[in-house]
């Protein structure tokens, strides 16, 4: 009981020792989450998958599985945005009930990539407040708060007006010139790049799909990873990557910091390199890498969106095994 008091204790102190970015910009932790349920101008939405959000959500929680909200076709025709503007200002306002006046808390069981997706992919269109809620549903149902099971009521439709923050993502041209710059420049080189997934998919052995468009899911044509790309996959800055209950979303700062700067540094990173991350989808293990690294200061940082699916399922692109 001692422990869980404690854990319970302002995620700002927890990373108080933040440089630039501070945990209270984006992380809310479950109890000052539950002090906002049921408030009009407050949406919750779980990043977790359809079949998850059923058994048990926040109620009026609406649902966003953060995997399904990448298109290949989009992110193809719309110059790497995870979904054309004018679809995601009707899926963010239509189908979420969110506005630009809302304020968002996104959530997953506790374990943290899907919840960094939907934050990403919010923060990406335009969405001014817009918070993970540290601890997880995990946590938030081992307090006894309320639960809904279920499909859920639909939210009322709302207008959203997006307003993109490119300097968030990373383009496949954009990946490519780093590719090129590392392979000149090796541990000098501008560009970092970090492959968040498993090791099998790294190194060519497992294959996923994803959405090209809604309805239909293909399969990656190729394995492996882009050339240069340092694996690092998302457990080495997760708090909890089993989702169990009491535990935050990330590690320390000390040992975000000691795992970026003191074992990538190894390999070359340091706080002024342009780091990259990517997974088989962007929205995901690649933005859970991406929040890690802004809460250590680390400024520039972008998401490769597109990520292994549009990489590996263009046959130009160069692969490494």
């Amino acid at each position: 009981m001692r422990r869980l008091k404690a854990i319970t204790a302002s995620v700002v102190g927890f990373f108080a020792l933040s440089v630039s970015v501070s945990a209270a910009d984006f992380l809310i932790w479950v109890d000052d989450a539950h002090k906002l349920l049921g408030k009009p101008d407050v949406r919750f939405v779980d990043g977790d998958s359809p079949e998850k959000y059923k058994k048990g959500h926040v109620p009026g929680a609406v649902n966003a599985y953060a995997h399904d909200l990448h298109y290949l076709e989009d992110i193809r025709k719309c110059d790497g945005l995870p979904m054309c503007p004018d679809k995601a200002a009707e899926f963010i306002g239509k189908e979420l009930g969110i506005d630009n006046n809302t304020t968002v808390i996104a959530y997953d069981d506790g374990r943290g990539p899907n919840a960094s997706g939907v934050w990403f992919y919010l923060l990406l269109y335009g969405v001014k407040d817009v918070k993970m809620m540290d601890g997880g549903f995990a946590t938030w149902e081992s307090k006894g708060y309320e639960v809904e099971k279920g499909e859920g009521k639909k939210p009322a439709p709302k207008t959203f007006k997006v307003n993109v923050n490119r300097d968030m993502i990373a383009t496949k041209e954009e990946v490519l010139k780093a590719v090129e710059d590392i392979k000149k420049h090796g541990k000098n080189s501008q560009y970092f790049i970090l492959d968040a997934r498993r090791f099998a998919e790294y190194t060519g052995k497992k294959l996923l799909d994803a959405l090209e468009k809604p309805g239909k899911h293909i399969t990656v044509a190729r394995g492996g990873h882009i050339p240069g790309a340092v694996f690092f996959e998302w457990k080495k800055v997760a708090g909890n990557s089993k989702g169990k209950p009491g535990k935050h979303l990330f590690k320390p700062l000390k040992k975000l910091k000691r795992a970026f700067y003191k074992k990538l540094g190894k390999k070359g990173l340091t706080p002024d390199k342009t780091v990259i991350t990517y997974c088989h989808v962007g929205l995901g293990r690649g933005s859970f890498i991406y929040a890690a690294l802004k809460l250590v200061g680390h400024e520039k940082v972008k998401v490769y969106v597109g990520s292994w699916d549009e990489w590996g399922n263009t046959p130009e692109l160069p692969i490494e095994k």
